[in-house]
């Protein structure tokens, strides 16, 4: 089993202390986040990427949210980025146009663009997404991966998989996602617990 951690902080310091407890470790790489609220520039982003990446020394996953965020890592930014050997790709939530530029001045061939998630995956795909960060796959692995492998094969989906996809996405979807997933994977005997307030008090 591959093991990604999330490494992110409002202050820089957290951050690197914590890259730096990971690097003696087995899991398999890191997912660095960007902090919310203080929107730091383009250099200053470089620079909170480099140095957690410098103290982890791990393959390193750049994961883009500006929704989360309210920060966007630049087409730049990212290319400047993905120079560094540990850098294996982003998780791009943002801008999925960007994704274009990035596979025309990107040619290493272990840098992969990972899809946050199962909404509007085909057309994603279709521009050059080749991951997924799924989230539906926490209830329904096995007929996520077959559906995304078919569709990076560009193999045709029948209208039996079609329905079948489309009820997971609603499961999953339709509300709050991680109250979902909480909820079905209790229902399943897996004490996951409740999320904390205030999603789920609805």
């Amino acid at each position: 089993m591959e093991i990604l951690f999330g490494v992110s902080s409002i202050r820089q310091k957290e951050a690197e202390e914590l890259a730096e407890r990971l690097r003696p470790t087995k899991i398999s790489g890191i997912l660095i986040g960007y902090p919310p609220y203080i929107l730091p520039t383009q250099e200053e982003a470089l620079v909170y990427t480099k140095r957690i990446i410098n103290l982890c020394n791990k393959p390193t996953i750049l994961y883009n949210n500006p929704k989360r965020t309210g920060f966007d890592l630049s087409v730049s930014s990212i290319l400047q980025l993905s120079k560094i050997e540990f850098v294996i790709g982003i998780k791009e939530a943002g801008n999925k146009e960007k994704v274009g530029l990035l596979k025309k001045n990107i040619t290493k061939s272990n840098f992969h663009i990972y899809a946050g998630g199962e909404i509007e995956l085909e057309e994603k795909v279709s521009l050059g997404f080749d991951r997924l960060s799924s989230i539906a796959g926490n209830i329904s692995a096995t007929e996520i991966s077959q559906w995304f492998n078919k569709l990076l094969a560009r193999k045709e989906i029948s209208e039996k998989e079609r329905i079948k996809i489309e009820s997971i996405i609603q499961q999953v979807y339709q509300g709050s996602p991680i109250v979902n997933l909480k909820k079905t994977i209790n229902e399943k005997g897996i004490p996951i617990g409740i999320c904390r307030s205030p999603i789920g008090n609805g």
